[in-house]
């Protein structure tokens, strides 16, 4: 049977190019599934500013959860920290006693950009400045000038100092601290080669003064003695600081303690790389099995006679399972060629999107290009499998007989998959409507809609054929004798068109419940996080944070009722709960306690929001009470940067159940930031002011403060930025479905109408005009999207209203209109295209001609 299928393919060429198409995609898609991953393990920074020290020790950029068992650190959670871990000075003592290291340099960041003309000047994603001492580091020399030594002197990159028009000798200003200051321009130094960024080295005597982080550390740079061994140092030094909070890097990783927001990228890189291969396994299964369903069908008649000359079952199931085999090697190993070029791209898109810092290497290596193929070929094998099993089993008799119109689709097996995916969908939903809570509730969503289509899929042709009897009524009033001979066609032909229906259904489903998962996921972020913020205009800082007294000045502004810092971050909560009672990190906001009340809209159940000021907090009731604290309690919390701050709960209110924050002073948040500045200010405006007159009164006011810019209330930050990874994966995972669904449609009715040639030349032997066939032909296609989308629509509406009233108290998601319409315009224009455009092929062939085709 293995040299039948051979010769088969000769023959079947275009039946099978969809099959091979799919596989192919499938193969291409894994291949960038497993690179992204493969990023996400590794990511690989490289070294710019830490290049010369073979060895780098950087604070762990992630927090453990604790467990049961505190010293299990191999099982524990780890959560990325949302700032920068500064390291202690007395561990430069600790690490220059290894044996080995010759000297040990820390270096130093604080937010420093040069001003001119009251703009900032800024090369590439970051201005930062740095202790002298540490130019080593890079290295970094002299190339013009001389080193800094004067607490005014300044040494700039040599790109930086090209964009501000300075030379050595020339006078400039500096922002630290968010004040600027003239420097005098003491040397230049080469910019950084492959991360481009701006540079500024001060005095170690200036440093410390200069910023709020002046004399912190944010890494330590180990240089070796002569004959040293890397590989032997890099173990010491992590045996003697195993149960710390610090990593130790070397080779492509040192580029992770320049750049801590990386290692935050993984938590969001890991599961969408993960959700995108798996879906692409998934739905290139189901293209596979469906367009080789669609080959079978056709050659129904071909298979029955096999059986009836003596075939057996076993041997037609090797047959299928042959072609399949021999298509989907070729693909699979093909499919390398577009892994090599997706894999980039997508790491492209997502970096761009913010899900990963665009500082990250993408690395596809060789694993990728190994797993990509069998992964397909697997996945290909497995689909005809399923589909070779009833076609190897039909009686021959019942074959025949059935070959030119198809009318049983009832199976034992069909049954049975449909109620596990129907009884799946109703516990998913059931499940999301009372278990989950907040954000969290998106995490079934994908498993939802998948469970509801396969179900769906599965009936599918009983629904046609119901569907389209509806439908007929409509056809046949408004559209004459097209309707007339579409509804026969139908009617006669339901199965097949179910066949074309169910990827329409998919991609309609997968596509809406999607979408409007992103758009009702972010308008809860802004319900519940930023939409008791009364702010009808926000001034942002471009260059790490504000001077205190720009919120003074924000203040005088005529028509401004209230302002106040705004900033935000992420923690834990240590005592009473020790860290372990929750998975995720607690949202934290900061805010001034002049203005809270009239800037949050928060109304204490108990205590006094003008009482937060210093180290106290303000908790949600429910927490409180679960902690067993209340007013005047001492609760400490793990900021954003690991240090713990010991704060006095002041007051409590009601939140959202899943989008509790944690409300602290701006300067106690700030203060535990990366820059160490608040970098908003949120503004209320009194009755009767208009936003746009208030913004621009604002934008008046601050215009001599460089980097401030003024917006709407759209531009806060809220603590649930983290959802641009669910967005992403929503948004590829749509782009996913709708590739193969265009892959299925396509070749399920171009086959289905190149198929029909003979039936085409009869109808217009006996009268039909080409223009009454095309007509017919896109009512058929018509009817096909429509039933579709109904589907599709009834599946997504099962996922998204438990999901909706979750997160958004509503039956209703959030989202426009214009969503709908778009993805049912896309499944029409696809069907139809798919439909008449090789129907117009056909059509040029004679009708006497076309009418001797065989079937």
């Amino acid at each position: 049977m293995w040299g039948l299928a051979l010769r088969t393919l000769r023959f079947r060429k275009s039946a099978f190019v969809a099959t091979f198409i799919a596989v192919m995609l499938g193969s291409g898609l894994v291949i960038a599934s497993a690179g992204l991953m493969e990023t996400a393990i590794r990511i690989a920074v490289p070294a710019e500013r830490t290049a010369a020290a073979p060895v780098v020790v950087s604070g762990r950029q992630a927090y453990l959860v604790p467990n049961e068992d505190p010293n299990d650190l191999k099982n524990m959670k780890t959560v990325a920290l949302a700032e920068r871990q500064w390291l202690p000075e007395d561990l430069a003592g600790e690490l220059e006693s290894v044996n080995g290291v010759e000297r040990v340099v820390g270096e130093t960041n604080i937010a420093a950009t040069v001003v001119r003309d009251g703009k900032p000047v800024q090369v590439g994603a970051q201005s930062l400045g740095h202790d002298w001492t540490s130019a080593e580091l890079g290295p970094y020399r002299i190339t013009d000038g001389a080193e800094p030594t004067g607490n005014r002197d300044v040494v700039l990159d040599s790109a930086t100092a090209q964009l501000a028009s300075v030379k050595v000798g020339d006078q400039v200003d500096v922002l630290t601290k968010g004040k600027p200051s003239a420097f005098t321009v003491s040397g230049l130094t080469s910019p950084a080669r492959k991360d481009p960024q701006s540079l500024l080295f001060f005095s170690s005597e200036a440093i410390s003064s200069l910023g709020l982080h002046g004399g912190d550390i944010s890494a330590y740079g180990l240089f070796l003695k002569p004959g040293a061994d890397v590989d032997t140092v890099l173990e010491t030094v992590e045996d003697k600081l195993a149960g710390q909070p610090y990593i130790v890097l070397a080779d492509g990783d040192r580029g992770v303690a320049e750049h801590p927001e990386a290692v935050g990228g993984r938590a969001q890189l890991i599961p969408l790389a993960g959700v995108f291969g798996g879906m692409a396994v998934f739905i290139a299964m189901f293209v596979v099995s469906g367009t080789l369903s669609l080959s079978i069908q056709q050659r129904q008649r071909e298979v029955a006679t096999l059986r009836a000359i003596g075939a057996t079952p076993k041997q037609v199931r090797r047959m299928i399972v042959g072609e399949a085999f021999f298509i989907s090697t070729v693909a699979a190993l093909l499919g390398c060629l577009p892994g090599w070029l997706i894999g980039p791209l997508l790491f492209s898109l997502v970096s761009d999107a913010g899900v990963i810092s665009p500082v990250v290497e993408h690395h596809q290596g060789f694993l990728a290009y190994l797993i990509g193929p069998l992964v397909a070929l697997v996945t290909a094998l497995v689909a005809a499998r399923i589909t070779s099993s009833r076609a190897s089993k039909v009686n021959p008799a019942e074959a025949l007989a059935e070959a030119a119109v198809q009318r049983k689709w009832v199976t034992f097996p069909r049954v049975f998959f449909a109620v596990i995916f129907f009884a799946m969908g109703i516990a998913l939903f059931i499940v999301t409507g009372t278990v989950m809570t907040g954000p969290v509730a998106s995490a079934t969503a994908g498993p939802a809609v998948m469970a509801w289509a396969l179900a769906l899929a599965l009936i599918s042709p009983g629904l046609t054929k119901v569907l389209g009897r509806l439908l007929s009524i409509p056809v046949r009033a408004f559209s004459g004798i097209e309707g007339y001979l579409a509804n026969n066609n139908m009617k006669l032909r339901s199965i097949r068109m179910a066949a074309a229906v169910t990827p329409v259904m998919l991609a309609v489903g997968i596509a809406l419940a999607n979408f409007y998962t992103s758009t009702t996921q972010e308008a809860a972020a802004v319900k519940w996080f930023a939409e008791d913020l009364r702010a009808d205009a926000v001034v942002s800082s471009t260059t790490g944070g504000f001077d205190p007294s720009v919120v003074e000045q924000v203040r005088q502004v005529e028509g401004v009722e209230a302002a106040s810092h705004y900033t935000t971050s992420a923690g834990w909560i240590d005592k009473p709960y020790d860290g372990s009672h929750v998975e995720s990190p607690w949202p934290i906001q900061g805010v001034d306690a002049q203005n809270a009340s009239l800037i949050t809209g928060i109304t204490p159940v108990e205590g006094d929001l003008s009482k937060l000021t210093g180290d106290t907090a303000v908790l949600p009731v429910e927490q409180a009470a679960d902690m067993n604290v209340g007013i005047g309690d001492k609760v400490t919390l793990r900021m954003g940067d690991r240090q713990p701050a010991e704060v006095t709960v002041v007051a409590l209110y009601e939140a959202k159940s899943g989008y509790e924050s944690i409300v602290v002073p701006a300067t106690l948040a700030a203060k535990h930031s990366t820059t160490g500045m608040v970098r908003q200010i949120l503004v209320a405006g009194k009755e009767g002011t208009g936003t746009d007159a208030l913004a621009t009164a604002v934008a008046e006011k601050v215009a001599n403060v460089p980097g401030a810019v003024v917006g709407d209330r759209d531009t806060i930050i809220t603590p649930a930025e983290g959802s641009k990874t669910q967005t992403w994966v929503n948004y590829l995972l749509v782009g996913l479905v709708s590739g193969y669904a265009l892959i299925s449609v396509a070749n399920t009715l171009v086959t289905a109408t190149a198929s029909r040639k003979r039936e085409l030349g009869v109808q217009r032997l006996i009268g039909s005009t080409p223009r009454q066939v095309m007509w017919m032909l896109g009512i058929e296609a018509s009817v096909i999207a429509t039933i579709g989308i109904v589907l599709g629509s009834v599946a997504s509406i099962a996922t998204l209203m438990p999901f909706s009233i979750v997160v958004l108290e509503s039956p209703f998601p959030s989202g426009s209109v214009l969503i709908f319409l778009g993805v049912a315009a896309g499944a029409f224009a696809l069907t139809l295209g798919a439909t008449l455009l090789p129907a117009r092929k056909l059509l040029r062939i004679p009708p006497a001609e076309a009418a001797k085709a065989a079937d």
